[in-house]
């Protein structure tokens, strides 16, 4: 259950609803850095204030301001969980919000991105993946592609049948990690209650790429141990032209990064676990142990 609420006690300008579109004077108070939030907004979905104080920002007052203006303005909700202790805050882009990004990426010439804004499998896991990977202090993240963007990119090389989330190069000193992610989903069918399938099925169509897989490495984070150990017995059955490399849900969310040693690789020494940077080539004399 989630509860909206308005940016604070001082209003700029009354908020609309979602199917009221700002006025011209309203979007001309936006400067580069409010469009830039709604951008990343409509990107990656719900964002907390310190996710985006990650991304684009080195304050979180200045996030907080940013968010607030948005807010005033009708283009991006802000809801408060009131499950638990926290009542964190999420911020999202709406309707307006939307529309507003589509007409200035469209008088500026620049493309707009399909599907931009809508809700994806796994989206709260690779948008958390991907705050905290781009603010990790190891490395520097390079071109992200979202999952619409990233199966285009991948039927171009004729590999189909995959549902990749994400795209990026993770790039550490002289290191660089071509990579797509992929979230593993354990849910049962709702409608007839089937057994979700084995964590290899949805990396079949990497296995008959006519012209090889276009990346250094396959990432992917299973919810269970459970699934992860599945996932590694079907790779040792059936193993793919490209290196795979897992971490569960738990594992990822208690590192620092994603970068740093919680990767098990298809293949490796049992029991090991290698930095992101190390899992083209894992080097069993720096991994470490779980």
């Amino acid at each position: 259950m989630r509860r909206r609420y308005g940016a604070g006690p001082r209003r700029l300008f009354p908020i609309p609803a979602d199917d009221v579109d700002p006025s011209e004077a309203v979007l001309g108070r936006l400067g580069l850095q409010h469009w830039a939030v709604l951008g990343v907004l409509a990107e990656h979905g719900e964002l907390t204030v310190d996710q985006i104080t990650r991304l684009l920002f080195g304050s979180r007052s200045t996030a907080v301001r940013h968010l607030g203006v948005l807010v005033e303005a009708g283009l991006v909700r802000r809801y408060e969980s009131v499950r638990g202790r926290s009542h964190l805050a999420h911020y999202h882009a709406g309707a307006a919000g939307l529309r507003a990004l589509r007409r200035r990426l469209r008088q500026e010439g620049r493309p707009v991105p399909p599907k931009l804004g809508s809700e994806t499998f796994g989206r709260p896991v690779v948008t958390e993946f991907f705050a905290r990977l781009a603010a990790a202090p190891d490395g520097h993240l390079y071109r992200w592609r979202r999952h619409v963007d990233t199966a285009l990119w991948l039927a171009s090389h004729d590999i189909h049948g995959v549902r990749p989330q994400a795209y990026s190069i993770w790039i550490e000193h002289d290191v660089a990690v071509r990579f797509v992610l992929h979230i593993d989903d354990d849910s049962v069918t709702p409608l007839t209650h089937r057994a979700p399938p084995p964590p290899t099925r949805e990396l079949a169509g990497y296995r008959t790429a006519p012209r090889g897989v276009p990346v250094a490495a396959i990432l992917m984070i299973t919810p269970t141990g459970l699934r992860e150990r599945e996932l590694h017995q079907g790779l040792a059955t059936a193993p793919l032209p490209v290196t795979v490399a897992s971490t569960t849900l738990r594992r990822c969310s208690r590192a620092a990064s994603p970068a740093d040693a919680i990767w098990n690789v298809a293949g490796a020494e049992r029991g090991t676990l290698v930095r992101l940077a190390e899992i083209p080539h894992a080097d069993q004399s720096n991994a470490a142990t779980p």
